[in-house]
Order: C-alpha cells, then structure tokens, then sequence
C-alpha cells in the first residue's frame, strides 16, 4: 500500500466507513474504488471483523472483478477463517500472472507454514528473494525460521549469514544465529564466526553477548565473564547480559558476585521474575535463608505462577522440615508446569520419605506416563511398590520399564535385587552374575540400592570377585 492511501486511511475512515455502513443498512450500491476496498478490508480484518471484510470484498469484487489487490485481500480473510486450502487456491492463481509479487509470495509463505508445508513455505520464500531487492535480510531470516521448524539448523546458519552479509546490523539475525549454533551443537565454529565478525564491527553488543553464550556452552566460565563484559560496556542496560554474567558467577561457584550481576537489572527491569529466583537460590547456597525466601516471594509477587520460585520455598521448608508445607509448594509447581521431570522427582522423594506411599504411587505412576525416557521415574515407582505390596509388585513393575528400557543397568539391577527380595536367589544371582561381567561397576551400584545383599555370601562374593578383577570401574 502506497504512503497516500495510507494517509488516505488515518484521515477518511471515519468517512469511509460511514460510507460503508450506509450501504449496508440501506441495502443498496455504492461505489468504491480499489484502494477503498482494500482499506474497508485492512479495518475490518485488523478489528477482527471477518463478516464485514468479507462484505466488503465481496462487494469490490464485483465493482472491480479483476483486482489482485481485493482477491488477495480475500485470501488474508480466509486465512483468519481458518481456511488456508481456499486462501491458497487463490494465491495459485494470483502468482500465475504475477510470479514476482513478493507481498504476494510472502503471503502464500505463510499460508503453506499454516498447512505445516515446510517445503512449500521454502519455496516461496526463496521466489520472493529472487523477486525483490528490498527487506532481503528479513526474507533470509523467515527462511532460518523456516529451516529451524524442521531442524535445519545448518541450513538456517547459512540462511543468516546471508541476511548479515545484506545488513551486518541485523540483531534479529545476529541473535538467531547464536541460537542455531548452539541448537546445531558447533559451538566452536560459533565463536569463531562472532570473533571475526568482532574484528570488522566491535561495537556490536549481540555478537559479544553470543560470543559469551558460546564460551558459556564451551564451558569456558571466566573467557565468557570477560565477554559479556563488552557487551554490557556497550549497551548498559542490555539486562540479558547482566543475567547471563551471574549464571557465569554461579557456575563458577561465585554467589555473591552472581548477586551482584543479577541486582544490575534492577536498574532496568525490577519485576523480572526470574531473575528473583536466581538471586534467591544463590541465598540459598550461602545457607542465608531469609534472604533466600525474600527474593523467592518477591518473585511469586510477580508472577504468582513461577514455578522455579514455588519449588525453591518448598526446599527451604524441606529443609527446615516443614514437610507438609514443601509438599503444598511442589504439589502446586508441577501444576503450573507438569512437564517438569526434576521437579516431578523431587515432589515424589518427598512423599516417599514422609511415607505417604499411596501420592507417591500416583505421582510416579504418572511420571512413567509423561516421561517415557526416564529409566528413573520406573525405578521410583518400583520402590513405591515395594513399599506398599512387596517385591513381588515391584519385580511387575521394573519388569514393565526394562520392556522399554531393555539395556537399562540401574533398571536391570533393581529387577535382580526384587528377584533376590522376593525369593528367586538363584535366578538373581545368575542374573547378577551376567550383569557384572559385562559391567563391574554395577557392583557399588547394586551395594547402594541393597546393602543387605552384602550379608548373603555368595552376593558379596560375587561383588567383591568382580570389584577386585577390575578395581578402576569400581563407581558408579
């Protein structure tokens, strides 16, 4: 749309839509021209009113029969009806006799991204950079996007480099690409790219800061503490970089100095729940509590939801033995996240240890729903079984995990140690047997879920056999 028909629209909607509406309510003809048809559309669809945009196209459809501009206007109507199939029927047709309208490829991008066509989304994506000079660098990074939804990462790294090689400024590309690097696991390629782009603009504060993602990832603490340094030298208030400066800290067991970066974004953004919580577990490592459950509210103040926070108040009254109120704070923290495995865990090794078995049980029975690839969640819930019904119970139920987790070690030795509880001693200890011969170190393992087993002689004489002929594969 032209910059006229734009100020066209701020300065006679009110007018046209009168106009509009008259017609509508005397039920008769006015006219419109093309760029009239089209502004009534854009209000109506940026109002969400779908019925009077499609009125209001279908009606300059028939003034104006040949119009691209109204017939894609219909196809962003369709779009938001949720009818992509019917939006792209047009689109084939528009692009047959304009191949090189890029609003129009652009367009029908989105639409195949609608359908889940990635390759068609691709494909008119890179139509549209050979069609226009203009906006290329957005046109490459739509295309990473694209690329990164099939985890094309590679793909999307070059596709960004094109967009920085169009406009090296460009900090939506500049920050994806630290993205896709890490995502595509190269993170020395990573650095390398940041440092030689460093070389030719130094004063660009995204490719400090992915440069110190990447050192960070690379476990190199203290070269990304320095990084991020110049990052935040150049843009000050960049509070990313800050919270990225105190997750260094922490990782180099430095809490008090990652309070110190994390209290820097206070300055710019003080109702950041995250970083609340992240000042709090720090407190938290330094044994000051109060501080620890200061911060850990302020966070909850926030946002009553964050789960992080929620989970850090249950520790300390774990810790303080305050039992019943850890568990009302995990209970009501996998609620606002249930995807949360750790914190799933956690809830459930605390209903173990103050013997409520039967929310134990449902707790792990769910988590070997939710997290098929947690060989833990089958052993937790074996030892709930144990608990309330034997080892009998518990063989099923670690029998059942070992179906999916059939080269499991821990799972494996768990289902020997309840053949062993549950009377089965010759079948345990062949099965033992096996198991240490391919994997000795399983034996402090098994002493650890089982330490009565030392006192059956042919066990203990089997573990010690296999800890002496190889004494270096002794932990676990």
């Amino acid at each position: 749309m032209t910059g006229h028909s734009n100020s066209f629209f701020q300065e006679s909607n009110p007018v046209l839509i009168e106009k509009f509406e008259d017609m509508l309510k005397l039920k008769t003809r006015f006219f419109f021209d093309v760029d009239e048809i089209e502004l009534l559309a854009d209000h109506f669809l940026e109002n969400g009113d779908h019925t009077r945009a499609n009125l209001a196209i279908q009606h300059g459809l028939e003034l104006h029969p040949a119009s691209s501009g109204i017939k894609l206007k219909q196809a962003h109507v369709l779009l938001q009806l949720n009818e992509p199939k019917a939006a792209l029927r047009i689109l084939n047709v528009l692009e047959a006799s304009e191949p090189t309208n890029t609003e129009l490829l652009l367009f029908k991008a989105v639409v195949h991204r609608n359908l889940s066509d990635h390759e068609g989304t691709k494909a008119c994506l890179l139509k549209a950079l050979k069609a226009t000079p203009d906006n290329k660098e957005e046109i490459y990074l739509d295309l990473a996007f694209e690329q990164e939804l099939v985890e094309d990462y590679k793909g999307a790294i070059t596709s960004l480099k094109q967009s920085l090689e169009i406009n090296p400024d460009h900090d939506a590309s500049l920050f994806e690409l630290g993205y896709c690097y890490d995502m595509a696991q190269d993170l020395e390629n990573g650095a390398d790219f940041f440092i030689s782009y460093l070389d030719n603009y130094p004063y660009n504060f995204v490719a400090w800061y992915n440069l110190a993602l990447c050192y960070e990832k690379l476990g190199l603490f203290e070269k990304a503490i320095e990084t991020v340094g110049f990052a935040i030298a150049i843009k000050p208030d960049f509070t990313n970089a800050y919270i990225l400066k105190g997750n260094m800290f922490t990782a180099c067991d430095m809490d008090a100095l990652a309070i110190e970066a994390y209290s820097e974004t206070f300055a710019y953004d003080a109702d950041n729940p995250m970083v609340h919580t992240a000042i709090g577990e720090c407190f938290e490592r330094m044994s000051d509590h109060v501080s620890a459950e200061y911060h850990y509210k302020h966070a909850l103040s926030i946002d009553e939801h964050y789960v992080d926070a929620l989970m850090g108040l249950g520790a300390l009254r774990e810790f303080e033995e305050r039992n019943t109120e850890a568990i009302a704070y995990y209970r009501d923290a996998i609620q606002y996240d249930k995807t949360n495995m750790d914190n799933w865990h956690i809830y459930a090794e605390l209903l173990v240890k103050v013997n409520n078995l039967e929310e134990a049980e449902k707790a792990y029975m769910h988590m070997t729903i939710a997290f098929p690839d947690d060989p833990e969640s089958w052993i937790g819930f074996g030892k709930v079984k144990d608990e309330l019904y034997g080892p009998g119970e518990a063989l099923l139920t670690v029998e059942e995990g070992l179906k999916i987790f059939v080269t499991e070690r821990d799972l494996e030795l768990n289902r020997i140690m309840y053949l062993i509880k549950d009377g089965r001693m010759m079948e345990g200890t062949n099965l033992l047997a096996q198991s240490l011969s391919s994997d000795p170190s399983g034996g402090k393992y098994f002493e650890s879920i089982f330490p009565n087993a030392l006192q059956i002689a042919n066990i203990a004489g089997l573990i010690d056999l296999f800890t002496q002929e190889n004494p270096n594969e002794n932990e676990f």
